[in-house]
């Protein structure tokens, strides 16, 4: 089997050496394409964020340029700038780039890993192993949220203390996808093979038996948090009445304190998960 990793980054020095560390010998792993992109709609409500050409402003372009030359499997893709007429749509003109990589490459399957998205060498090693035994285009993989509150970010509180679960927090994310050749974004989360979506055969991966994602975009630095609250607002989703809630959901984590009651029920819990082993 051929799988490769895809992550697209933008100021990702935050978590970007403990990722590679983390994934860097993930079982049949043939290709890590990172594709360094930012959204006009980002720059226009971050300028500072972003540099002149569309890339980061942290460290991250350096950091991936020296690790394409030391490791033949990374990719480092310097995309720049994206944007599309539907704003919420940018991010379907860098997630292409890796796609395009991949038809040199023909993988079985793909993996899309944020670079705030950790697996425990447990749960790769599952994944390997049910991706060729499993049907469908795509696999639904629950997660968990690490929770670390603003006020205790300067503090000694243990990172791995709380999580947030339910409401927002308890939208299942699609990271693994069959390749077809040919594949492109019909939205900035779903690829699509000869105009068909691939989310039209997906399996849930949710059960206590499956393999669970850490993630850690709420345990990230308020300013990096707050940057990307902007974004989601500027971008038009805290007037929608469906997506409205999110923003809500995400804007509790520059104010919470225990007594903050989050949208829909969510809750701020002790943690209880598997520690992904870079950050032991």
């Amino acid at each position: 089997m051929k799988l490769v990793l895809c992550t697209l980054v933008l100021n990702e020095m935050e978590w970007l050496p403990k990722l590679y560390e983390q994934h860097r010998n993930w079982p049949d792993m043939v290709e890590w394409i990172f594709v360094e992109s930012a959204d006009v709609s980002y720059a226009s409500v971050n300028p500072e964020m972003v540099s002149a050409d569309g890339l980061s402003v942290d460290g991250t372009t350096e950091y991936l340029q020296e690790l394409a030359k030391t490791d033949s499997r990374v990719t480092h893709i310097k995309h720049g700038f994206c944007s599309t007429k539907d704003v919420a749509q940018a991010k379907c003109e860098a997630r292409d780039r890796y796609l395009e990589v991949m038809e040199g490459i023909k993988p079985n399957f793909y993996m899309v890993v944020d670079a705030d998205e950790f697996y425990s060498l447990q749960a790769q090693e599952e994944i390997s192993h049910l991706l060729p035994r499993k049907l469908g285009d795509g696999f639904v993989f629950k997660h968990r949220e690490i929770w670390h509150p603003p006020y205790s970010q300067d503090r000694m509180s243990p990172l791995f203390q709380y999580e947030v679960a339910g409401g927002f927090w308890d939208i299942p994310y699609c990271r693994a996808w069959r390749w077809y050749p040919g594949m492109t974004h019909a939205n900035h989360n779903t690829p699509c093979h000869r105009g068909i979506p691939s989310d039209t055969r997906l399996n849930r991966m949710e059960g206590e038996d499956f393999p669970y994602m850490v993630h850690m975009g709420f345990a990230s630095q308020l300013k990096n948090r707050a940057a990307k609250n902007r974004y989601y607002e500027h971008r038009g989703e805290a007037v929608d009445r469906k997506r409205s809630w999110y923003c809500d959901s995400r804007r509790c984590f520059e104010t919470w304190t225990p007594t903050t009651v989050l949208p829909r029920g969510a809750r701020v819990q002790l943690y209880t998960g598997t520690i992904p082993e870079c950050f032991q």
